[in-house]
């Protein structure tokens, strides 16, 4: 299971709203990404971005449970 680094700290200072949208160039295993967006619900999205394709499909499970 992945820990996401500072997580209260990057929701702290990025203070996501309902319906926000944004961009996460790291997303790695989804850490800040799947916090995000459960403040964001119902229809706030985040771009996901990583450099590392196997790590993205990993990702994508996760999403899918």
């Amino acid at each position: 299971m992945h820990l996401p680094v500072l997580k209260e700290e990057v929701l702290r200072i990025f203070d996501p709203k309902k319906n926000e949208n944004f961009v996460d160039c790291t997303v790695g295993e989804g850490g800040h990404t799947f916090s995000i967006l459960e403040k964001t619900a119902p229809d706030g999205k985040v771009l996901g971005i990583d450099w590392n394709k196997e790590v993205l499909e990993k990702t994508k499970k996760i999403a899918k449970e």
